[in-house]
């Protein structure tokens, strides 16, 4: 055959033809053509006969190769005809993974890879390991169950957490208005202040706080007495030409009442009490000059913020 390989079909077909020549050898002998005489044809139950050995040889034939064929199959495959359930690689012994359809030498690298320190955190991990095909993968990925430890649940949890409230945060936080926008100073709620850039809830309470202290903002430069704005923040406010401040009357107004307001400390408010003790109401601005305590930069701040009853 100068070297060459018969093909399984090869095989078959001369084990047919062997066959067939032994089944006719048999009926010439039995026939008795040796003695020159005229052959017997077949019977039907001869002809019966050779058909059930034929189908025989053929099903002997095809059991045959479907059990080499099975068998090498499994062995590429590691085994396919393996029991296959869940199970976590990370736990799992030798035998378990054998039972799966692991080779003996599959199941040694996984042992070697844990006793390393080694651990599957999800299944395509387990891809990886040495030696183990794509095939084999596959077939193994849909019982791959991987059980985190009580340290990675845990890190599992905190970092859910950390997403959660992270993903809160985003969702509270206030669209910020494009350059150009303008607000009322006076109308805007904290709400709308965090919607202006550089400004956030700490210093959105800090504007309304001070405007209810005042009694209302009569300027935008007002905003540079509130600590720690950012700069320019002017030109995201307005004040309409018809808004005007709560106002204070000065010759009514408790001590208290009077050294709450922003723009009156300790020392001048005493002086309007002392006053109004000692000479009554208060009939304008150059009332209070005469203590001494009210300079002309602090009368033009304090002027829209009070109302003497009579002037």
């Amino acid at each position: 055959m100068n070297g060459l390989r018969m093909t399984r079909t090869d095989r078959r077909g001369l084990l047919l033809v062997a066959v067939a020549f032994v089944v006719l050898s048999v009926w010439l002998w039995l026939s008795g053509s040796g003695d020159n005489q005229p052959l017997a044809p077949l019977t039907a139950a001869d002809t019966a006969e050779m058909a059930r050995f034929a189908a025989e040889v053929e099903a002997d034939s095809a059991r045959r190769a479907a059990e080499r064929h099975g068998a090498g199959q499994a062995d590429r495959a590691g085994g396919s005809t393996a029991a296959l359930h869940a199970f976590d690689p990370n736990t799992a012994d030798s035998t378990t993974l054998v039972a799966l359809g692991l080779r003996p030498w599959q199941a040694h690298n996984a042992m070697q890879y844990r006793r390393a320190g080694g651990r599957w955190r999800q299944p395509d991990d387990f891809a990886r390991l040495y030696g183990l095909s794509q095939a084999e993968y596959e077939r193994l990925r849909p019982y791959i169950r991987i059980v985190p430890t009580s340290d990675e649940a845990k890190a599992a949890a905190q970092a859910a957490e950390r997403q959660a409230r992270a993903d809160s945060m985003r969702a509270l936080r206030t669209p910020k208005y494009a350059e150009g926008t303008v607000i009322a100073l006076n109308a805007a709620d904290t709400t709308a202040l965090k919607g202006i850039p550089g400004i956030g809830s700490y210093y959105a309470a800090k504007i309304c706080r001070y405007r209810e202290r005042l009694g209302g903002y009569v300027s935008t430069a007002q905003l540079r007495e509130v600590g720690g704005l950012p700069e320019g923040i002017e030109r995201w406010f307005t004040i309409g030409a018809a808004e005007s401040p709560r106002r204070i009357a000065i010759n009514r107004a408790t001590f208290q009442t009077l050294v709450r307001h922003p723009y009156l400390n300790y020392t001048q408010t005493l002086a309007i009490v002392r006053y109004r003790q000692k000479y009554g109401d208060l009939h304008g601005w150059d009332d209070l000059r005469l203590t001494g305590h009210f300079p002309d930069d602090s009368v033009r701040m304090m002027a829209p913020y009070f109302t003497f009853e009579g002037e």
